[in-house]
């Protein structure tokens, strides 16, 4: 199954990327082009749920 974090950040963005085994937060974070400051909440979610309106 394929995982994605989903993080919504304190603008009110939200912002996912596809969770690959071996790369950190930080590198997450740092493709994302956020820093921890940025961040309001961190959701790990599969494939099938970012599809469903919120």
């Amino acid at each position: 199954m394929t995982m994605y974090q989903e993080y919504t950040l304190r603008d009110g963005t939200i912002k996912s990327i596809k969770v690959v085994e071996g790369r950190s937060i930080k590198g997450e974070m740092n493709l994302l082009g956020i820093s921890e400051r940025d961040i309001l909440s961190i959701q790990l979610l599969d494939k099938n749920s970012l599809k469903k309106p919120k």
